[in-house]
């Protein structure tokens, strides 16, 4: 079946999706892109008919606002909305267009949790997860662009009977093979997981990996989860907390379908014990080299960005940034430019971690919640349900107006 509705509202600062339903829960990590390439060239939009937003209810409404953004470029990008909404810009975020499926924009008061991730400025996947009583997930459904959001596919994720589902993850390892990481409670430094993969763009998925308490699981057990990540489509860890002596850190070489524990060294002068460490999630540019934060809780808390050059076969660190004892916004837009934020404090690395240098803003950056840097000079920043943008490598930031043109775009059942 095929529904096809056209409908356009141009309007600042999220005004136009006041009325929008689906309330997401906090997001996943940051879905750290390795592809860096600019693109500006865009499928040709739909026609559009402009309407008047019509008066919000006399009720007090909790305006959605950006929770995460996926630049390509200097120009082309992604972001969402809180409220599961999808928007794409080809100028910087100056304009941008609500490319959502129709069932997520039409969607009535729901409770949800939403997860993205983008490929390129054509390829998009959205992840709508169902609640039901104690916010445990009772159904996924996905949906997916190969044309930049003017046409969806809609699958369903199969769902574990042995266990509830209290949150999950997505990572895309190119070629149309993706994973979801399904969170299972977690007691005792301990957490059940499962890990689903498709192989053909998310039309179909199938469990690659499960972790429980018992000792026949291809994922281990032990250690609460912070999330994964891939390099391609064989190799991928996932990252977490240890109670041990050692930092946790899970490898699998084979597509996810069994997991080994590797090894990372500990810088001197900080301690791991008794969950002193948290692995993050790893980003990567091409087929060697990577970035993996460790938040130790050492020295007021101070997050050090392990490298790798081989692949991940094995990760050194470098010098650490001090930012408290909770994650920290950060993004390296390649091995050696990268970028943390602590509180209002950015930090500057060029030479890959080695040396941080402490930037002094036009701005405060108090309250932002993510950073995407495309190039050492152009970024962005969210913060406080806004968008800043800068060209100077972070020393001066610019406010930019929420401008979305919503299209309801045609989905294929």
């Amino acid at each position: 079946m095929m529904r096809s509705l056209l409908l356009s509202i141009v309007v600042a600062a999220g005004i136009a999706l006041a009325g929008c339903g689906i309330q997401a829960a906090p997001p996943a990590k940051p879905v750290h892109h390795s592809d860096r390439t600019a693109s500006t060239s865009q499928p040709a939009a739909p026609p559009v008919a402009t309407v008047q937003p019509s008066s919000p209810p006399a009720a007090v409404l909790q305006l959605p606002q950006l929770s995460e953004i996926d630049m390509q470029g200097a120009l082309a990008g992604w972001a969402l909305m809180s409220n599961g909404h999808v928007l794409r810009t080809a100028d910087g975020g100056k304009e941008w267009r609500d490319v959502s499926p129709p069932a997520v924009q039409s969607a009535g008061q729901s409770q949800v949790q939403v997860r993205a991730a983008f490929a390129g400025m054509n390829h998009a996947f959205l992840f709508v997860g169902r609640e039901e009583s104690g916010d445990f997930v009772s159904s996924i459904s996905v949906y997916a662009t190969a044309d930049g959001g003017r046409a969806w596919t809609t699958a369903t994720l199969p769902m574990p009977t042995w266990q509830m589902v209290d949150g999950f993850q997505v990572r895309f390892a190119g070629d149309g093979i993706g994973y979801v990481l399904l969170h299972q409670g977690a007691a005792g430094f301990s957490e059940a997981v499962t890990l689903l993969r498709t192989t053909d763009g998310g039309a179909h998925w199938s469990v690659a990996a499960q972790g429980g308490p018992t000792a026949h699981y291809s994922v281990i057990f032990g250690g609460d989860k912070s999330g994964f990540g891939f390099i391609d489509p064989q190799h991928g860890w996932i990252t977490g907390v240890w109670p041990g002596s050692t930092i946790l850190l899970y490898a699998t070489s084979d597509d996810g379908t069994t997991w080994r524990r590797q090894t990372l060294s500990v810088p001197k002068g900080f301690t791991v014990l008794g969950g002193g460490a948290e692995s993050l999630p790893p980003a990567f540019f091409g087929a060697s080299t990577g970035v993996m934060p460790v938040l130790f809780q050492s020295g007021g808390g101070q997050m050090v960005f392990y490298q790798t050059t081989d692949g991940g076969a094995d990760w050194l660190p470098t010098a650490p940034v001090p930012i408290g004892y909770q994650p920290a916004p950060w993004s390296f837009a390649d091995p050696a430019d990268g970028f943390v934020l602590d509180g209002t404090t950015l930090y500057r690395t060029t030479d890959g971690g080695a040396q941080w240098t402490a930037m002094h803003s036009n701005v405060s950056l108090q309250g932002a919640t993510k950073l995407d840097f495309v190039n050492a000079s152009t970024g962005w920043a969210l913060a406080n349900g806004g968008l800043l943008a800068t060209a100077d490598g972070g020393q001066t930031w610019t406010q930019i107006p929420l401008n979305v043109a919503a299209t309801l775009v045609p989905t294929h059942d």
